[in-house]
């Protein structure tokens, strides 16, 4: 290597080490700020973890646990400090998850979609008509939920929509953006709370889609995981045999 090379190596070298130090100190802060919030969306990742086990020999397991990595990507850019990489990548992991829950009963198009031939349609995946909280699709998969298909897919689409405001240049949220890698806790507790929502939409849809097809043995996993986060809606009840008296609204 020139002397030349060697001195640019070396400028880059010190460029990303001070880099580091601030995702370093600003992980201190995130951490040391936000211990409810943060333990709140671990909770769900691991039940999210477990989901991802009893649904391990699926064709589309793959995908599932590509997402999952996305997740924790997520995780680490938003408490470094990495602000719209923590909200992209958090897209990334529910458009991939929803998508594969989605495209699973379509098995020429998830087959399409992983050799390459076709893209994802956050579209297609939250069509009225034909997605996954549509009514044909929750009449075949889980007609419990028909009920609520709306909130549902409501909450799906909020989180994606947040996400993607922080990633397109909203002028609201570009704002809110520092400019260099500080803490801003307003923005870590939005990340949070948006990757909260995320993940409590990705365990529905996969109750949704899997849940009512699962053996018995399976099943007994990832009901803890529901009743936790979801014994409020009339449709968990059902499925999990609760008293229906005692849902709230």
């Amino acid at each position: 290597m020139s002397q030349r090379g060697a001195e640019n190596a070396s400028s880059v070298e010190r460029i990303m080490l001070k880099l580091h130090k601030s995702c370093m100190g600003h992980i201190e802060q995130a951490t040391g700020s936000n211990e409810r919030e943060i333990n709140q969306v671990l909770h769900l990742e691991a039940d999210l973890a477990a989901w991802l086990g009893v649904l391990e020999s699926k064709p589309e397991a793959q995908q599932f646990q590509s997402a999952h990595r996305d997740f924790g990507l997520a995780f680490y850019s938003a408490m470094s400090g990495l602000y719209r990489q923590a909200f992209s990548t958090l897209r990334s992991f529910l458009e991939v998850t929803a998508g594969a829950a989605y495209l699973s009963s379509h098995e020429f198009k998830r087959r399409q979609w992983v050799s390459g031939k076709l893209d994802i349609s956050w579209k297609a995946i939250t069509s009225t008509e034909s997605g996954l909280y549509s009514t044909p699709f929750l009449d075949e998969f889980c007609p419990e939920a028909i009920d609520e298909q709306d909130e549902m897919l409501d909450n799906l689409k909020q989180a994606y929509r947040r996400c993607s405001e922080y990633i397109h240049g909203n002028v609201s949220t570009s704002q809110m953006l520092p400019t260099e890698i500080s803490y801003r806790e307003d923005i870590t507790k939005e990340w949070l709370s948006v990757a909260d929502s995320a993940l409590s939409a990705t365990i529905h849809c996969l109750m949704v889609r899997y849940y009512k097809d699962l053996p018995q043995s399976l099943k007994g996993i990832t009901e803890s995981s529901l009743e936790d986060h979801f014994s409020h809606l009339v449709s968990v009840r059902k499925l999990l045999g609760l008293p229906l008296e005692e849902t709230r609204s």
